[in-house]
Protein backbone atom coordinates (compact mmCIF):
# COMPACT_ATOMS: atom_id res chain seq x y z
CA UNK A 1 0.00 0.00 0.00
CA UNK A 2 2.30 3.08 -1.69
CA UNK A 3 -0.77 5.40 -1.13
CA UNK A 4 1.22 7.37 1.49
CA UNK A 5 4.40 6.54 3.79
CA UNK A 6 2.43 5.22 7.05
CA UNK A 7 0.57 2.70 5.20
CA UNK A 8 3.67 1.71 3.12
CA UNK A 9 5.61 1.17 6.37
CA UNK A 10 2.75 -0.75 7.89
CA UNK A 11 2.62 -2.49 5.07
CA UNK A 12 6.35 -3.82 5.41
CA UNK A 13 6.02 -4.41 9.34
CA UNK A 14 3.01 -6.47 8.31
CA UNK A 15 4.43 -8.38 5.88
CA UNK A 16 7.06 -8.44 7.69
CA UNK A 17 5.53 -10.47 10.63
CA UNK A 18 3.52 -12.79 8.29
CA UNK A 19 6.96 -13.81 7.15
CA UNK A 20 8.36 -14.36 10.68
CA UNK A 21 5.29 -16.45 11.60
CA UNK A 22 3.41 -14.25 13.25
CA UNK A 23 -0.52 -15.03 11.88
CA UNK A 24 -2.99 -13.93 15.24
CA UNK A 25 -3.02 -10.19 15.27
CA UNK A 26 -5.99 -9.06 18.66
CA UNK A 27 -7.39 -5.98 17.55
CA UNK A 28 -8.06 -2.61 19.92
CA UNK A 29 -10.12 0.48 18.58
CA UNK A 30 -8.29 3.68 17.46
CA UNK A 31 -7.97 5.43 14.58
CA UNK A 32 -3.84 6.19 14.85
CA UNK A 33 -3.34 2.43 14.43
CA UNK A 34 -5.98 2.10 10.94
CA UNK A 35 -2.86 1.77 8.35
CA UNK A 36 -1.94 -1.43 10.50
CA UNK A 37 -5.12 -2.54 10.36
CA UNK A 38 -5.39 -1.75 6.71
CA UNK A 39 -2.32 -3.67 5.92
CA UNK A 40 -4.05 -6.96 7.84
CA UNK A 41 -7.14 -6.23 6.03
CA UNK A 42 -4.96 -6.57 2.47
CA UNK A 43 -3.62 -10.27 3.73
CA UNK A 44 -7.00 -11.39 5.35
CA UNK A 45 -6.58 -15.10 4.20
CA UNK A 46 -3.22 -15.71 5.93
CA UNK A 47 -3.89 -14.37 9.07
CA UNK A 48 -6.32 -14.70 12.21
CA UNK A 49 -7.93 -11.47 13.02
CA UNK A 50 -9.47 -10.77 16.41
CA UNK A 51 -11.58 -7.41 17.17
CA UNK A 52 -12.16 -6.32 20.85
CA UNK A 53 -13.53 -3.26 22.57
CA UNK A 54 -11.46 -3.54 25.85
CA UNK A 55 -7.36 -3.61 25.03
CA UNK A 56 -6.81 -5.15 28.54
CA UNK A 57 -9.30 -8.04 27.47
CA UNK A 58 -7.96 -8.88 24.07
CA UNK A 59 -4.35 -8.56 25.44
CA UNK A 60 -5.04 -11.39 27.61
CA UNK A 61 -6.81 -13.12 24.92
CA UNK A 62 -3.37 -13.06 22.88
CA UNK A 63 -1.74 -14.26 26.15
CA UNK A 64 -4.09 -17.26 26.10
CA UNK A 65 -3.48 -17.73 22.42
CA UNK A 66 0.00 -17.87 23.01
CA UNK A 67 0.63 -19.89 25.80
CA UNK A 68 -1.71 -22.53 23.74
CA UNK A 69 1.17 -22.41 20.66
CA UNK A 70 4.24 -21.12 22.01
CA UNK A 71 3.89 -19.13 18.89
CA UNK A 72 4.04 -15.17 19.23
CA UNK A 73 0.67 -13.37 19.32
CA UNK A 74 0.29 -9.46 18.19
CA UNK A 75 -1.20 -6.55 19.91
CA UNK A 76 -2.32 -3.94 17.76
CA UNK A 77 -3.90 -0.48 19.69
CA UNK A 78 -3.73 2.86 19.21
CA UNK A 79 -1.63 6.02 21.30
CA UNK A 80 -2.28 6.85 24.65
CA UNK A 81 -3.63 4.78 27.43
CA UNK A 82 -4.29 2.19 24.82
CA UNK A 83 -0.93 0.53 25.32
CA UNK A 84 -1.25 0.83 29.00
CA UNK A 85 -4.25 -1.03 29.26
CA UNK A 86 -1.69 -3.94 27.87
CA UNK A 87 0.43 -3.71 30.90
CA UNK A 88 -0.57 -6.89 33.50
CA UNK A 89 -0.71 -8.97 30.75
CA UNK A 90 2.39 -7.95 29.39
CA UNK A 91 3.75 -8.60 32.88
CA UNK A 92 2.25 -12.35 33.02
CA UNK A 93 3.67 -12.83 29.53
CA UNK A 94 7.56 -12.06 30.99
CA UNK A 95 7.08 -13.62 34.16
CA UNK A 96 5.71 -17.04 32.29
CA UNK A 97 7.51 -16.60 29.36
CA UNK A 98 5.03 -16.15 26.61
CA UNK A 99 5.92 -14.41 23.70
CA UNK A 100 3.79 -11.40 22.37
CA UNK A 101 4.63 -8.66 20.39
CA UNK A 102 3.14 -5.18 21.20
CA UNK A 103 2.35 -2.89 17.76
CA UNK A 104 1.30 0.28 19.49
CA UNK A 105 0.79 3.34 17.12
CA UNK A 106 1.76 6.75 18.44
CA UNK A 107 1.91 10.52 17.25
CA UNK A 108 5.13 11.25 15.63
CA UNK A 109 7.81 13.16 18.49
CA UNK A 110 6.79 17.04 17.56
CA UNK A 111 3.09 15.97 18.80
CA UNK A 112 4.02 13.83 21.34
CA UNK A 113 6.68 16.45 22.84
CA UNK A 114 4.16 19.46 22.48
CA UNK A 115 0.81 18.20 24.90
CA UNK A 116 -1.21 17.21 21.22
CA UNK A 117 -4.16 14.88 22.24
CA UNK A 118 -3.97 11.27 23.24
CA UNK A 119 -0.20 11.52 23.32
CA UNK A 120 2.19 10.03 26.18
CA UNK A 121 5.70 8.95 26.18
CA UNK A 122 5.13 5.63 24.68
CA UNK A 123 8.95 5.07 23.82
CA UNK A 124 10.46 2.06 26.16
CA UNK A 125 6.81 2.44 27.98
CA UNK A 126 6.96 -1.17 29.40
CA UNK A 127 10.74 -1.18 30.90
CA UNK A 128 12.25 -4.00 31.97
CA UNK A 129 8.63 -6.02 31.75
CA UNK A 130 9.56 -7.09 28.01
CA UNK A 131 12.57 -8.34 26.42
CA UNK A 132 13.61 -5.67 24.33
CA UNK A 133 11.29 -2.70 22.55
CA UNK A 134 12.33 -0.67 19.14
CA UNK A 135 11.22 2.47 17.83
CA UNK A 136 12.75 4.01 13.97
CA UNK A 137 10.37 7.36 14.38
CA UNK A 138 7.71 8.33 12.12
CA UNK A 139 8.22 7.62 8.74
CA UNK A 140 10.63 8.54 6.38
CA UNK A 141 12.64 7.75 3.49
CA UNK A 142 15.46 8.35 4.78
CA UNK A 143 15.50 5.23 6.85
CA UNK A 144 15.78 2.05 4.07
CA UNK A 145 12.53 -0.67 4.13
CA UNK A 146 15.13 -3.43 4.76
CA UNK A 147 15.47 -1.58 8.19
CA UNK A 148 12.29 -1.27 8.73
CA UNK A 149 12.18 -5.02 7.89
CA UNK A 150 15.03 -6.60 10.19
CA UNK A 151 13.83 -4.61 12.90
CA UNK A 152 11.13 -6.21 12.93
CA UNK A 153 13.20 -9.95 12.86
CA UNK A 154 15.17 -9.02 15.74
CA UNK A 155 12.48 -8.38 17.74
CA UNK A 156 9.96 -11.74 16.97
CA UNK A 157 13.59 -13.57 17.77
CA UNK A 158 14.19 -11.69 21.00
CA UNK A 159 10.48 -12.95 22.03
CA UNK A 160 11.17 -16.41 21.09
CA UNK A 161 15.22 -17.02 21.89
CA UNK A 162 16.71 -17.40 24.28
CA UNK A 163 14.01 -16.87 26.18
CA UNK A 164 10.29 -16.51 25.18
CA UNK A 165 8.14 -13.16 26.18
CA UNK A 166 6.88 -10.10 25.23
CA UNK A 167 8.54 -7.48 23.17
CA UNK A 168 7.33 -4.17 22.10
CA UNK A 169 7.21 -2.14 18.87
CA UNK A 170 6.21 1.28 18.85
CA UNK A 171 4.96 3.19 15.66
CA UNK A 172 4.87 6.77 15.33
CA UNK A 173 2.48 7.65 12.26
CA UNK A 174 2.23 11.13 10.65
CA UNK A 175 -1.33 12.21 8.50
CA UNK A 176 -2.05 10.79 6.38
CA UNK A 177 -3.31 7.90 8.36
CA UNK A 178 -5.94 6.79 5.70
CA UNK A 179 -5.36 5.93 2.06
CA UNK A 180 -4.84 9.33 1.01
CA UNK A 181 -2.79 9.08 -1.54
CA UNK A 182 0.92 11.15 -1.07
CA UNK A 183 4.02 11.35 -3.44
CA UNK A 184 6.82 8.95 -2.24
CA UNK A 185 10.05 8.97 -4.64
CA UNK A 186 9.54 6.29 -7.18
CA UNK A 187 13.23 5.18 -6.08
CA UNK A 188 12.23 4.13 -2.83
CA UNK A 189 8.49 2.57 -3.78
CA UNK A 190 10.81 0.42 -5.51
CA UNK A 191 13.24 -0.95 -3.06
CA UNK A 192 10.27 -1.45 -0.48
CA UNK A 193 8.80 -3.83 -3.48
CA UNK A 194 12.00 -6.22 -3.52
CA UNK A 195 11.44 -6.78 0.27
CA UNK A 196 7.70 -8.01 -0.36
CA UNK A 197 9.36 -10.69 -3.26
CA UNK A 198 11.74 -12.04 -0.50
CA UNK A 199 10.48 -14.69 1.81
CA UNK A 200 12.12 -13.27 5.04
CA UNK A 201 14.87 -10.07 5.35
CA UNK A 202 16.88 -11.35 7.98
CA UNK A 203 16.85 -15.09 9.24
CA UNK A 204 17.58 -16.24 12.89
CA UNK A 205 18.74 -19.62 13.37
CA UNK A 206 17.84 -20.92 17.20
CA UNK A 207 20.65 -21.09 20.37
CA UNK A 208 22.04 -25.09 21.10
CA UNK A 209 19.94 -25.95 23.56
CA UNK A 210 21.15 -29.20 24.74
CA UNK A 211 23.17 -30.38 27.52
CA UNK A 212 27.07 -29.97 27.58
CA UNK A 213 28.50 -33.65 28.30
CA UNK A 214 29.60 -32.21 31.85
CA UNK A 215 26.15 -31.49 32.62
CA UNK A 216 24.76 -34.64 31.60
CA UNK A 217 28.08 -36.92 33.50
CA UNK A 218 27.28 -34.59 36.54
CA UNK A 219 23.21 -35.38 36.71
CA UNK A 220 24.02 -39.01 35.48
CA UNK A 221 26.33 -39.87 39.19
CA UNK A 222 24.16 -37.67 40.95
CA UNK A 223 21.31 -40.18 40.09
CA UNK A 224 23.02 -43.04 40.60
CA UNK A 225 24.07 -41.74 43.93
CA UNK A 226 20.67 -41.38 45.09
CA UNK A 227 18.27 -43.62 44.70
CA UNK A 228 15.95 -42.55 46.64
CA UNK A 229 15.34 -39.17 45.12
CA UNK A 230 12.36 -36.93 44.74
CA UNK A 231 10.98 -35.63 41.43
CA UNK A 232 8.70 -32.31 41.21
CA UNK A 233 7.37 -31.17 38.31
CA UNK A 234 6.53 -27.48 38.10
CA UNK A 235 5.03 -24.89 35.61
CA UNK A 236 5.67 -26.20 32.18
CA UNK A 237 4.38 -24.94 29.03
CA UNK A 238 2.03 -27.20 27.11
CA UNK A 239 3.89 -26.79 23.69
CA UNK A 240 6.31 -28.80 25.19
CA UNK A 241 6.33 -32.55 24.50
CA UNK A 242 4.98 -34.19 27.46
CA UNK A 243 5.38 -37.95 26.37
CA UNK A 244 9.15 -37.35 26.70
CA UNK A 245 9.16 -35.93 29.97
CA UNK A 246 6.75 -38.89 31.31
CA UNK A 247 9.39 -41.09 29.49
CA UNK A 248 12.19 -39.44 31.64
CA UNK A 249 9.29 -40.28 34.65
CA UNK A 250 8.93 -43.63 33.88
CA UNK A 251 12.61 -44.06 33.42
CA UNK A 252 13.94 -42.29 36.71
CA UNK A 253 11.37 -44.53 39.08
CA UNK A 254 11.58 -42.18 41.62
CA UNK A 255 8.59 -40.79 43.34
CA UNK A 256 6.77 -37.81 41.79
CA UNK A 257 5.52 -33.93 43.29
CA UNK A 258 3.15 -32.91 40.05
CA UNK A 259 2.47 -29.29 40.33
CA UNK A 260 -1.14 -28.84 38.43
CA UNK A 261 0.39 -25.92 36.05
CA UNK A 262 2.57 -28.90 35.15
CA UNK A 263 -0.25 -30.18 32.76
CA UNK A 264 0.82 -33.87 34.03
CA UNK A 265 -0.79 -34.14 36.95
CA UNK A 266 -3.83 -36.07 35.70
CA UNK A 267 -1.81 -38.04 33.45
CA UNK A 268 -0.93 -40.12 37.13
CA UNK A 269 -2.69 -41.25 39.95
CA UNK A 270 -1.91 -42.17 43.13
CA UNK A 271 -0.63 -45.51 42.21
CA UNK A 272 1.57 -44.50 40.05
CA UNK A 273 4.11 -43.52 43.12
CA UNK A 274 2.85 -40.01 42.91
CA UNK A 275 3.20 -37.72 46.21
CA UNK A 276 -0.69 -36.25 46.19
CA UNK A 277 0.34 -32.73 47.98
CA UNK A 278 2.80 -30.81 50.19
CA UNK A 279 -0.23 -28.88 51.56
CA UNK A 280 -1.40 -31.49 54.17
CA UNK A 281 0.46 -31.81 57.57
CA UNK A 282 0.52 -35.76 57.39
CA UNK A 283 2.33 -35.85 53.79
CA UNK A 284 4.34 -33.07 55.10
CA UNK A 285 5.55 -35.23 58.20
CA UNK A 286 6.06 -38.45 56.18
CA UNK A 287 7.77 -36.77 53.41
CA UNK A 288 10.23 -35.34 56.38
CA UNK A 289 10.41 -38.83 57.93
CA UNK A 290 11.75 -40.63 54.56
CA UNK A 291 13.39 -37.28 53.68
CA UNK A 292 14.72 -37.85 50.02
CA UNK A 293 18.42 -37.14 49.88
CA UNK A 294 18.06 -35.67 45.81
CA UNK A 295 15.47 -33.69 44.54
CA UNK A 296 15.25 -33.16 40.45
CA UNK A 297 12.93 -29.77 39.71
CA UNK A 298 12.13 -29.80 36.52
CA UNK A 299 10.21 -26.40 35.11
CA UNK A 300 8.93 -23.34 37.04
CA UNK A 301 7.60 -22.95 39.93
CA UNK A 302 5.39 -24.38 42.03
CA UNK A 303 1.65 -23.68 43.21
CA UNK A 304 2.57 -25.33 46.99
CA UNK A 305 4.69 -23.10 49.25
CA UNK A 306 4.93 -25.86 51.68
CA UNK A 307 7.11 -27.49 49.11
CA UNK A 308 9.74 -24.61 49.45
CA UNK A 309 9.48 -25.00 53.36
CA UNK A 310 10.42 -28.02 53.33
CA UNK A 311 13.50 -27.32 50.98
CA UNK A 312 14.00 -24.42 53.37
CA UNK A 313 13.74 -26.95 56.37
CA UNK A 314 16.41 -29.77 54.64
CA UNK A 315 18.44 -27.66 53.03
CA UNK A 316 21.60 -30.39 53.03
CA UNK A 317 18.91 -32.12 50.10
CA UNK A 318 20.84 -31.95 47.26
CA UNK A 319 18.92 -29.70 44.93
CA UNK A 320 18.68 -29.76 40.93
CA UNK A 321 16.94 -27.52 38.79
CA UNK A 322 15.93 -27.84 35.35
CA UNK A 323 14.31 -24.98 33.30
CA UNK A 324 15.25 -22.65 30.07
CA UNK A 325 14.71 -19.00 32.15
CA UNK A 326 16.37 -16.07 33.07
CA UNK A 327 14.94 -15.75 36.52
CA UNK A 328 16.45 -16.74 39.34
CA UNK A 329 12.99 -19.27 40.43
CA UNK A 330 14.74 -20.28 43.90
CA UNK A 331 12.14 -19.81 46.52
CA UNK A 332 14.14 -21.67 48.92
CA UNK A 333 17.71 -20.17 48.12
CA UNK A 334 18.83 -23.58 48.10
CA UNK A 335 19.89 -24.76 44.75
CA UNK A 336 22.74 -26.67 43.96
CA UNK A 337 22.75 -27.24 40.20
CA UNK A 338 20.59 -25.12 38.06
CA UNK A 339 20.67 -26.63 33.87
CA UNK A 340 19.42 -23.70 31.59
CA UNK A 341 18.08 -26.32 29.54
CA UNK A 342 14.36 -26.92 27.95
CA UNK A 343 12.48 -29.11 30.10
CA UNK A 344 11.89 -31.79 27.58
CA UNK A 345 15.22 -31.67 26.01
CA UNK A 346 16.89 -32.86 29.15
CA UNK A 347 14.41 -35.30 29.89
CA UNK A 348 15.48 -36.60 26.17
CA UNK A 349 19.61 -36.91 26.95
CA UNK A 350 19.09 -37.98 30.35
CA UNK A 351 17.01 -40.85 29.51
CA UNK A 352 20.33 -42.03 27.67
CA UNK A 353 22.31 -41.92 30.76
CA UNK A 354 20.42 -42.54 33.25
CA UNK A 355 19.22 -45.91 35.34
CA UNK A 356 16.15 -47.08 37.37
CA UNK A 357 16.27 -46.49 40.72
CA UNK A 358 16.26 -50.05 41.66
CA UNK A 359 15.17 -49.13 45.57
CA UNK A 360 13.30 -46.02 45.25
CA UNK A 361 11.27 -44.25 48.51
CA UNK A 362 7.46 -45.69 47.87
CA UNK A 363 5.19 -44.93 50.24
CA UNK A 364 1.43 -46.45 50.42
CA UNK A 365 -0.72 -42.98 50.11
CA UNK A 366 -4.00 -45.09 48.84
CA UNK A 367 -5.97 -45.21 52.49
CA UNK A 368 -4.84 -41.46 52.85
CA UNK A 369 -6.36 -40.58 49.13
CA UNK A 370 -9.37 -42.90 49.80
CA UNK A 371 -10.45 -41.13 53.26
CA UNK A 372 -10.19 -37.52 51.28
CA UNK A 373 -12.23 -38.62 48.52
CA UNK A 374 -14.64 -40.01 50.81
CA UNK A 375 -15.11 -36.84 52.85
CA UNK A 376 -15.32 -34.62 49.17
CA UNK A 377 -18.39 -37.25 48.19
CA UNK A 378 -20.01 -36.53 51.70
CA UNK A 379 -19.53 -32.60 51.79
CA UNK A 380 -22.24 -29.89 50.39
CA UNK A 381 -20.65 -27.87 47.54
CA UNK A 382 -17.72 -26.48 47.98
CA UNK A 383 -14.03 -25.84 45.99
CA UNK A 384 -12.94 -29.45 46.87
CA UNK A 385 -16.37 -30.88 45.89
CA UNK A 386 -16.09 -28.88 42.37
CA UNK A 387 -12.71 -29.17 41.38
CA UNK A 388 -12.93 -33.37 42.00
CA UNK A 389 -16.12 -33.50 40.23
CA UNK A 390 -14.50 -31.73 37.21
CA UNK A 391 -11.37 -34.45 37.17
CA UNK A 392 -13.54 -37.31 37.33
CA UNK A 393 -15.98 -36.30 34.88
CA UNK A 394 -14.17 -34.53 32.64
CA UNK A 395 -13.65 -35.46 28.98
CA UNK A 396 -9.80 -37.20 27.75
CA UNK A 397 -8.13 -34.80 25.85
CA UNK A 398 -10.01 -31.07 26.27
CA UNK A 399 -8.62 -28.03 28.01
CA UNK A 400 -8.80 -26.76 31.35
CA UNK A 401 -7.99 -22.98 32.36
CA UNK A 402 -7.87 -22.83 36.08
CA UNK A 403 -8.06 -19.05 37.56
CA UNK A 404 -5.76 -18.48 40.89
CA UNK A 405 -6.58 -18.26 44.51
CA UNK A 406 -8.36 -20.93 46.42
CA UNK A 407 -9.33 -22.45 42.53
CA UNK A 408 -5.70 -23.30 41.69
CA UNK A 409 -4.87 -24.39 45.09
CA UNK A 410 -8.03 -26.77 45.21
CA UNK A 411 -7.38 -28.43 41.62
CA UNK A 412 -3.82 -28.49 42.65
CA UNK A 413 -4.69 -30.86 45.91
CA UNK A 414 -6.56 -33.28 44.20
CA UNK A 415 -5.31 -36.49 42.68
CA UNK A 416 -7.64 -39.37 41.89
CA UNK A 417 -7.07 -42.62 43.14
CA UNK A 418 -7.02 -44.93 39.70
CA UNK A 419 -8.69 -42.78 36.50
CA UNK A 420 -6.53 -40.92 34.58
CA UNK A 421 -6.91 -37.97 31.80
CA UNK A 422 -4.83 -36.09 29.40
CA UNK A 423 -5.82 -32.89 29.26
CA UNK A 424 -4.26 -29.74 28.58
CA UNK A 425 -3.82 -27.32 31.82
CA UNK A 426 -3.22 -24.25 31.82
CA UNK A 427 -2.54 -21.11 34.72
CA UNK A 428 -1.83 -17.37 34.92
CA UNK A 429 0.79 -18.71 37.05
CA UNK A 430 3.72 -16.18 36.21
CA UNK A 431 2.59 -13.37 38.81
CA UNK A 432 -0.96 -15.31 39.76
CA UNK A 433 -3.26 -11.91 38.70
CA UNK A 434 -6.58 -12.10 39.06
CA UNK A 435 -7.66 -10.26 36.18
CA UNK A 436 -8.66 -11.14 32.25
CA UNK A 437 -8.68 -15.23 33.12
CA UNK A 438 -11.40 -15.55 30.92
CA UNK A 439 -10.23 -13.91 28.04
CA UNK A 440 -6.90 -15.57 28.71
CA UNK A 441 -9.11 -19.06 28.54
CA UNK A 442 -10.68 -17.84 25.39
CA UNK A 443 -7.66 -16.95 23.71
CA UNK A 444 -6.18 -20.65 24.60
CA UNK A 445 -9.24 -22.43 23.19
CA UNK A 446 -9.69 -20.45 19.90
CA UNK A 447 -6.20 -21.50 18.81
CA UNK A 448 -7.12 -25.35 19.66
CA UNK A 449 -9.10 -28.01 18.60
CA UNK A 450 -10.32 -28.71 22.18
CA UNK A 451 -13.30 -27.81 24.54
CA UNK A 452 -11.92 -25.91 26.83
CA UNK A 453 -13.45 -25.41 30.89
CA UNK A 454 -12.36 -22.55 32.87
CA UNK A 455 -12.63 -22.35 36.39
CA UNK A 456 -12.90 -18.67 38.14
CA UNK A 457 -13.77 -17.68 41.29
CA UNK A 458 -16.12 -14.59 41.79
CA UNK A 459 -13.88 -11.94 42.23
CA UNK A 460 -11.78 -12.96 39.21
CA UNK A 461 -14.88 -12.91 37.22
CA UNK A 462 -16.18 -9.69 38.36
CA UNK A 463 -12.69 -8.28 37.21
CA UNK A 464 -12.87 -9.59 33.69
CA UNK A 465 -16.79 -9.15 33.33
CA UNK A 466 -16.51 -7.04 29.27
CA UNK A 467 -14.76 -10.10 28.41
CA UNK A 468 -18.27 -11.93 28.26
CA UNK A 469 -18.59 -9.52 24.90
CA UNK A 470 -15.80 -11.41 23.68
CA UNK A 471 -17.18 -14.92 24.47
CA UNK A 472 -20.46 -13.72 22.98
CA UNK A 473 -18.84 -12.76 19.21
CA UNK A 474 -16.40 -15.72 19.27
CA UNK A 475 -17.31 -18.88 17.20
CA UNK A 476 -15.13 -20.82 19.89
CA UNK A 477 -17.54 -22.71 22.59
CA UNK A 478 -16.22 -22.59 26.16
CA UNK A 479 -17.39 -24.16 29.28
CA UNK A 480 -17.12 -20.93 32.47
CA UNK A 481 -17.53 -22.50 36.19
CA UNK A 482 -18.29 -19.62 38.41
CA UNK A 483 -17.80 -20.50 41.93
CA UNK A 484 -19.74 -18.06 43.93
CA UNK A 485 -18.97 -17.70 47.74
CA UNK A 486 -19.23 -13.76 47.47
CA UNK A 487 -16.31 -12.72 47.75
CA UNK A 488 -12.53 -13.56 47.96
CA UNK A 489 -12.53 -16.69 50.43
CA UNK A 490 -8.91 -17.47 50.41
CA UNK A 491 -8.42 -15.41 52.61
CA UNK A 492 -10.77 -16.98 54.95
CA UNK A 493 -8.91 -20.05 55.00
CA UNK A 494 -5.95 -18.27 56.18
CA UNK A 495 -4.21 -17.17 59.31
CA UNK A 496 -5.24 -13.55 58.44
CA UNK A 497 -9.13 -14.42 58.80
CA UNK A 498 -8.72 -13.91 62.59
CA UNK A 499 -8.35 -10.39 61.88
CA UNK A 500 -12.31 -10.03 62.10
CA UNK A 501 -12.13 -5.84 61.24
CA UNK A 502 -9.69 -6.35 58.53
CA UNK A 503 -10.71 -9.00 56.68
CA UNK A 504 -13.56 -7.26 54.47
CA UNK A 505 -11.09 -4.87 53.55
CA UNK A 506 -9.34 -8.19 51.77
CA UNK A 507 -12.39 -10.43 50.54
CA UNK A 508 -14.42 -7.59 49.30
CA UNK A 509 -17.78 -9.16 50.06
CA UNK A 510 -20.72 -8.45 47.42
CA UNK A 511 -24.08 -10.33 47.18
CA UNK A 512 -24.29 -10.53 43.47
CA UNK A 513 -25.35 -13.78 41.24
CA UNK A 514 -24.37 -13.36 37.46
CA UNK A 515 -27.53 -14.74 35.57
CA UNK A 516 -28.39 -10.87 34.09
CA UNK A 517 -24.38 -10.54 33.22
CA UNK A 518 -25.30 -13.87 30.88
CA UNK A 519 -28.87 -12.59 29.82
CA UNK A 520 -27.05 -9.93 28.91
CA UNK A 521 -24.46 -11.30 26.38
CA UNK A 522 -26.75 -14.03 25.75
CA UNK A 523 -24.87 -16.77 26.75
CA UNK A 524 -26.79 -19.89 28.69
CA UNK A 525 -26.82 -19.65 32.19
CA UNK A 526 -27.67 -22.42 35.03
CA UNK A 527 -27.25 -21.33 38.22
CA UNK A 528 -26.68 -24.59 41.14
CA UNK A 529 -26.04 -25.16 44.09
CA UNK A 530 -25.61 -28.80 45.28
CA UNK A 531 -23.39 -31.26 44.43
CA UNK A 532 -25.99 -33.36 42.26
CA UNK A 533 -26.68 -30.42 40.34
CA UNK A 534 -23.88 -29.70 39.56
CA UNK A 535 -22.65 -32.81 38.67
CA UNK A 536 -25.62 -32.69 35.93
CA UNK A 537 -24.98 -29.40 34.66
CA UNK A 538 -21.27 -30.11 33.94
CA UNK A 539 -21.91 -33.00 32.60
CA UNK A 540 -24.22 -31.69 30.00
CA UNK A 541 -21.82 -29.03 29.01
CA UNK A 542 -19.57 -31.95 28.00
CA UNK A 543 -21.98 -33.28 26.12
CA UNK A 544 -23.54 -30.18 23.97
CA UNK A 545 -20.15 -28.55 24.39
CA UNK A 546 -21.71 -25.43 23.68
CA UNK A 547 -21.04 -21.82 25.17
CA UNK A 548 -22.47 -22.39 29.40
CA UNK A 549 -22.22 -19.89 32.22
CA UNK A 550 -22.39 -22.42 35.19
CA UNK A 551 -22.91 -20.07 38.43
CA UNK A 552 -22.15 -23.00 41.68
CA UNK A 553 -23.41 -21.23 44.70
CA UNK A 554 -21.10 -22.04 48.06
CA UNK A 555 -21.49 -20.93 51.29
CA UNK A 556 -18.32 -19.94 52.23
CA UNK A 557 -18.63 -21.31 55.71
CA UNK A 558 -19.61 -25.01 54.84
CA UNK A 559 -16.38 -24.43 51.84
CA UNK A 560 -14.07 -23.35 55.46
CA UNK A 561 -15.65 -26.41 57.23
CA UNK A 562 -14.89 -28.98 54.33
CA UNK A 563 -11.39 -27.48 54.84
CA UNK A 564 -10.84 -28.27 58.27
CA UNK A 565 -12.13 -31.46 57.99
CA UNK A 566 -9.61 -32.49 55.42
CA UNK A 567 -6.70 -31.29 57.60
CA UNK A 568 -7.82 -33.55 60.08
CA UNK A 569 -7.23 -36.68 57.92
CA UNK A 570 -5.08 -38.80 59.00
CA UNK A 571 -2.67 -41.46 56.92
Amino acid sequence: MANNLSTLWSSIIIDELIKSDVTHYYISPGMRNAPLVQSLLQRRDEVSLFLGVDERAQSYRALGNAKATGKTSALICTSGTALANYTPAIIEAKKSATPLIVLSADRPIELATSDANQTINQVHFYGHHILADNCLGAPTTEICPQVIRNTVDHLIFRSRYPIKGPVHLNIPLREPIDMTEVHIDEDYVERAKSGFKKSFQTKYFPPTQGLSPLAKESIAKIIKDNPKGLLVVGSLPCSLDKEIIKAFIQKLNWPVFLDISSSLKYNYSIRDNIIPTFDHSEVYEQMSRVKPSAIIHLGGRTTSKHYYRFLEEFADIELISVNWSEEKEDPSQNTDYRMICEVDQFCLEMCEHIQPSENPIRINWSEFTQKKCQLIEESPLSYPVISKKIIDQIEDKQSLYIANSTVVRSFDNYLSMESTKDIDIFTNRGVSGIEGLMASALGAAESMNKYMTLVIGDVSFLHDLNSLQLIKDSKTPMCIVLVNNSGGGIFTLLPIAKEEALLPYLTTPHDLTFESAAEQFSIDYIKVTSTSSFEEAFQNAQKKKNTILIEAIVSNEENIEVYNKLKTVKL
